[in-house]
């Protein structure tokens, strides 16, 4: 069975933007959708406990999981919903879930545990610690859009990101928009000194055309265009999720500090994009 799309709800605007984008998505993969809610347990005596059935904060969980869960049932009534209730730091918690999950869904900004998403610890947490994809929801998604992107540096190891931005397209019946920026190499004698431009954006080129040849073999029903640019990655990406549905990123999940963690480009694009993102860290798989 398909894993589940998990989204994970506060009362926000956003993250409710974020259920119809989880909902969405959820019926083009043909998987269930769980909706989450993280409150805070009751302590005593410095063990955390579940709050009791008539706890003022449970039941205003269960309100915002019952509203969640029918919106995404109004919206998109072929898709199986759950909602489950837990207990401690949002950002745990979800990233707890990360290896049953298709991908993770969170609005851009939220309330109480998922609060300033972008610039606060939960979404760094999420982005730069969980398994696989985490898709953040910036306000109201357009749900059709024949487009989207995702950002490639050849030099990487691995790239997930073209494995959910492939699946993405497929699903959509999107075109899927492959971007690389690149600059000139810097030297003691000037950045690019004595180097051909042109013969640079070839090599370039054929590096990431070489790079997508097995993406493009096994998925040959993707309309692929490569958006090889010499500039900034940040600005390039920007750029092209002007005209995008869904703007890709890697991470690479190195480091300890959030922005070694995360990747310059990924947090950039977090904080910078104006459609979805989602960042995908690489899985890893038990045995």
């Amino acid at each position: 069975m398909p894993e589940p799309i998990i989204v994970g709800v506060d009362g926000s605007r956003a993250a409710l933007a974020a259920v119809l984008w989880a909902a969405d998505d959820a019926a083009r993969r043909g998987c269930d959708l769980r909706i989450v809610h993280v409150v805070a347990p009751v302590v005593h005596g410095g063990q955390p406990y579940e709050r009791s059935l008539d706890d003022a904060v449970r039941e205003e969980g269960e309100r915002l999981l019952a509203e969640a869960a029918a919106l995404a049932d109004e919206y998109r009534a072929d898709v199986h919903v759950s909602t489950e209730l837990l207990y401690g730091h949002a950002a745990e918690m979800l990233r707890a879930q990360a290896g049953e999950a298709a991908a993770i869904v969170v609005g851009s900004r939220g309330l109480d545990g998922f609060a300033g998403l972008l610039l606060g610890s939960v979404g760094f947490a999420l982005a730069g610690h969980a398994m696989g994809p985490v898709v953040v929801v910036r306000g109201v998604p357009a749900m059709v859009q024949g487009e989207i992107v995702a950002g490639l540096n050849p030099e990487d190891a691995v790239h997930p990101a073209l494995d959910y931005a492939f699946e993405e397209a497929q699903a959509r019946g999107a075109r899927l928009r492959v971007v690389h920026a690149w600059d000139m190499p810097s030297s003691r004698l000037g950045t690019g000194f004595g180097l051909d431009t042109d013969v640079i954006a070839q090599v370039q080129q054929e590096r990431v055309r070489r790079v997508l040849a097995p993406w493009t073999k096994r998925h040959p029903g993707v309309e692929v265009t490569e958006s090889v640019v010499r500039g900034n990655p940040i600005a390039a990406l920007c750029e092209a999720c002007a005209r995008a549905g869904l703007v890709v990123v890697g991470s690479r999940g190195r480091g300890v500090i959030r922005s070694a963690v995360l990747g310059s480009v990924s947090h950039g694009v977090l904080h910078y994009a104006s459609c979805p993102v989602a960042v995908v860290r690489p899985r890893v798989r038990s045995g």
